[in-house]
């Protein structure tokens, strides 16, 4: 025997939902890749300069670097999502 359930959710409820669920896949895929990123990488990922992401970078503003100079893009979404408490 088959049983029903039903749930209301609110459209901002379900965005959330979705978002969420899109962030994780996203950060899966990344962690699965191994990709790393450069400054102008991050500078478009944010929609910033380049001269942006040093100046962050200098104040701490940003994950470390993973490897020499480059960044995780794994590290940057998670460390994206945490800042946002999202994950």
């Amino acid at each position: 025997m088959s049983e029903l359930v039903v749930i209301q959710l609110t459209v901002p409820q379900l965005q959330t939902m979705l978002d969420k669920a899109v962030e994780k896949a996203a950060l899966a895929a990344a962690n699965a890749s191994g990709e790393l990123w450069g400054v102008a990488d991050l500078a478009a990922h944010y929609k910033v300069t380049p001269q942006t992401i040093y100046n962050w970078e200098r104040q701490g503003r940003l994950p470390r670097r993973a490897a020499g100079t480059r960044w995780r893009k794994a590290d940057v979404l998670r460390w994206d999502a945490d800042r946002a408490g999202r994950i």
